[in-house]
């Protein structure tokens, strides 16, 4: 399995970028810092609420956009301020909002890749809803950045090569 853990830098810089612009335009909020860490992290610490997606070809990655609630929260609060939200419907919701943001951010970071001579396909998100710790298999890749806003912090992992681990990051075993 021929993985180009080089893409990382780039990926991780276009999602910067695209976090920021999405933030400040669906939710007026301002990204204040970005700590990046190394492209080879032992695990990955999951937050209350993680929207998954994964972009395919020459890319190969499953992306975690793992959200603090309070974050989570004031985003919600924005892009829903014009609808009626029904009794009992708040939960599935908050998970809509998370899933719509990180398809967005995804969507619009494929421009960033145009000059990649493959397609890439990005799959429609899932959501966890429980914090959890993901240790790194030996063949896999892991890099992590925090994105630091006044209102809270979304963390957003990257997971490669895509085909080890199935949309829930639950990692499988070649077989």
């Amino acid at each position: 399995m021929a993985f180009n853990k080089t893409i990382i830098p780039r990926v991780m810089a276009s999602i910067l970028s695209q976090t920021r612009n999405v933030l400040q335009a669906e939710a007026v909020l301002a990204v204040e810092g970005a700590e990046t860490f190394e492209c080879d992290v032992e695990k990955l610490q999951l937050h209350d609420l993680t929207a998954i997606a994964g972009l395919g070809g020459p890319i190969s990655l499953l992306i975690a956009f793992s959200f603090e609630r309070s974050l989570l929260d004031v985003i919600f609060a924005k892009v829903t301020a014009d609808i009626e939200i029904p009794e009992g419907e708040k939960p599935l919701y908050l998970r809509e909002t998370a899933a719509e943001i990180v398809n967005t951010i995804l969507g619009l970071c494929t421009a960033d890749f145009q000059n990649i001579e493959q397609t890439i396909a990005l799959s429609p998100p899932v959501i966890l809803e429980d914090a959890r710790c993901i240790h790194r298999p030996r063949n896999a890749v892991f890099a992590s950045m925090r994105v630091r806003t006044e209102k809270g912090v979304v963390t957003v992992s990257f997971v490669g090569p895509r085909e080890l681990f199935d949309e829930y990051l639950n990692y499988q075993m070649a077989g």
